[in-house]
């Protein structure tokens, strides 16, 4: 699969790396100061390092497309915001959120979003996420346990524990 193929938003540099299927760990396909999108078993993750850009997530769509195009069954997509509070996303970034809901990935089995943060900004940038995810039930989580339950049972596949989302979690952070 060659995803250095897709260009990366005017003014980002980013690391990419070669991505095996399925690994034990979460493995990095980019990483910019803004965002890090990695994959873990049939889950991409979108690891928000601040506030939301519309570079950024139409990036992750497009590593998205390519990626999945290549998984058995399809795969799930997991935004996971800072742990710091950062604001609602500008309107640009909420025009870009609304394309890619719009338009989802024929490989596409399921969205969810992980704030974990708690307070007044949290609980506002979970009214915008829901009102986004109008079309479908919200899969909005506030732990990686509630992620793992949701993708365990969305890619039936047993091994999405909630052991493995944390970690994968903590290695795109780290990233």
């Amino acid at each position: 699969m060659d995803l250095t193929a897709i260009p990366l938003p005017e003014g980002q540099s980013s690391t990419m790396m070669a991505i095996p299927r399925f690994s034990e760990t979460a493995e990095l396909l980019e990483r910019t100061d803004a965002y890090v999108v990695a994959v873990w078993r049939r889950l991409m993750l979108l690891v928000w390092r601040g506030k939301a850009s519309a570079a950024g997530i139409d990036r992750s769509r497009e590593l998205f497309d390519r990626w999945a195009a290549n998984q058995p069954g399809g795969a799930g997509f997991l935004v996971v915001l800072p742990l710091q509070p950062t604001g609602p996303p500008d309107e640009e970034s909420r025009a870009a959120m609304q394309r890619a809901a719009r338009s989802p990935s024929r490989h596409l089995r399921g969205t969810a979003t992980l704030v974990e943060a708690e307070g007044f900004i949290a609980a506002s940038v979970r009214s915008i996420m829901m009102r986004l995810q109008s079309r479908q039930a919200p899969n909005l989580f506030r732990t990686a346990d509630e992620v793992a339950t949701w993708a365990a049972a969305l890619l039936e596949d047993p091994e999405l524990t909630p052991a493995g989302v944390a970690e994968a979690i903590r290695v795109a952070r780290a990233g």
